[in-house]
């Protein structure tokens, strides 16, 4: 008699107890892309991408599509609100296979007609072939790695564009027929002085994209700049002075009409990102490619990080899973990290995360997820944080309003921490 197969052991997947708002994707999702391919490695980057393997492209987007096709199946062809490409460097995909990308996922998935639907790119991958490649496949958001606006400082940063790449890349965009542009720009960088960032601040909102971008730069411990500064090659950061360039480009950005809607983040009316909107109200997003995370039924996972084994992991996924479930319990493709997700940490995350947004957490929307008030939840720790000035309430409860103050923004953490458990 022939030796029978070794049967797989699979583990339990725990229970979630997340709220019903956070489990179903009867109101859609938004789908996130990772591109992981760079040109070459900034050294500040922690993000999971990777220089020097572009050959692995054309395999890395047949292994994303046979993901896609399993996902569509297993989840029946969800309704998908809004997509983002990001990574990486989504501008590295040729016209072609971004519209073989998104012509699949067309197919696959529900999107709506009116989806929002952002590709990130670099100023030095724009030409107005790609770009208008790009539009026709259904890209109709770009979100453009500009960082700053003084060559100095590019080059700290390691990036390949000049300024005079960005303004012509930004010219090309719209001329391509793109006319819903984000810029991100970087504060608090080494020998960045007041000046240089006003000059910085004055450039975008002459250049005058839809939206605007500007985060702090965070040295993570991995990384080459990390390692600079703490062999002191580089500075130490100066927080202090963080926060004023904070400060006067928040001024500076809501006289040229740009709404400070969530901390890092300013907007023309209506020109607000909705498919980050999402991860702030914490609603379900699939995440597709190495390293992307999800919130999907319920549970947080995400796919393992390395591209090479992303791509024989995925090629080897036979037949769609019955369901959610199914598909996380038996991990057939390269998810790992599965968390079901509990009640306490849900409504700690949507709160912590809708306190971002300049429309902060109404006790009304809160009520109606999670069936308690914000006070029944967290009555302590909101009067605590009014006390040091970093939250304020609006209405009268329980139709009020709970938001973070200018202070609040500055000292968010400071905030945040109050409302996370032992």
């Amino acid at each position: 008699m022939g030796n029978k197969p070794n049967k797989q052991v699979v583990e339990p997947l725990g229970v979630t107890t997340a709220s019903e708002k956070g489990r179903s994707i009867s109101s859609g999702i938004a789908l996130y892309i990772h591109i992981p391919f760079c040109e070459t490695k900034c050294p500040y980057c922690d993000f999971n991408t990777y220089a020097g393997i572009n050959h692995l492209i054309p395999s890395y987007i047949g292994a994303l599509t046979n993901e896609l096709r399993i996902w569509a199946k297993t989840l029946e062809h969800p309704r998908v609100n809004n997509m983002f490409l990001g990574g990486g460097t989504p501008s590295m995909l040729s016209a072609n296979q971004m519209h073989s990308l998104l012509s699949l996922i067309r197919s696959e998935f529900a999107v709506q007609t009116d989806a929002e639907v952002t590709a990130e790119v670099n100023p030095d991958d724009v030409n107005f072939d790609r770009l208008s490649g790009f539009r026709d496949a259904g890209i109709n958001r770009i979100s453009m790695g500009v960082q700053s606006f003084t060559n100095s400082e590019l080059q700290l940063l390691g990036r390949r564009h000049e300024v005079s790449h960005v303004l012509k890349a930004f010219e090309t965009i719209q001329n391509a027929g793109i006319t819903n542009i984000s810029m991100d720009l970087m504060y608090g960088l080494p020998h960045q002085t007041i000046e240089t960032w006003e000059r910085n601040i004055k450039a975008v909102i002459t250049a005058a994209p839809q939206h605007i971008s500007a985060y702090a730069l965070t040295l993570e411990p991995e990384t080459p700049m990390a390692h600079w500064v703490s062999k002191g090659t580089l500075p130490e950061q100066d927080s202090d002075l963080a926060a004023d360039m904070y400060e006067w480009a928040s001024v500076e950005l809501a006289k040229a009409g740009y709404r400070n809607y969530e901390i890092s983040n300013w907007a023309l009316p209506g020109r607000e990102s909705r498919h980050n909107i999402i991860y702030w109200r914490n609603l379900p997003y699939l995440g597709l490619g190495p390293g992307a995370h999800s919130f999907l039924g319920g549970y947080r996972f995400a796919n393992g990080k390395s591209p090479l084994a992303y791509i024989a992991k995925v090629n080897a996924w036979g037949e769609p899973p019955a369901d959610l479930e199914v598909l996380l319990r038996e991990s057939p493709g390269y998810i790992e990290d599965i968390e079901p997700m509990n009640r306490e940490t849900e409504m700690a995350d949507s709160l912590i995360m809708g306190l971002r947004l300049a429309d902060g957490v109404r006790n009304e929307d809160f009520r109606e997820r999670f069936g308690l008030n914000l006070h029944e939840a967290y009555g302590d720790a909101i009067k605590e944080t009014i006390s040091l000035g970093l939250l304020k309430s609006r209405g009268m409860w329980p139709e009020a309003t709970i938001k973070l103050t200018e202070r609040g923004k500055l000292l968010a953490n400071e905030a945040f921490v109050r409302f996370l458990g032992d």
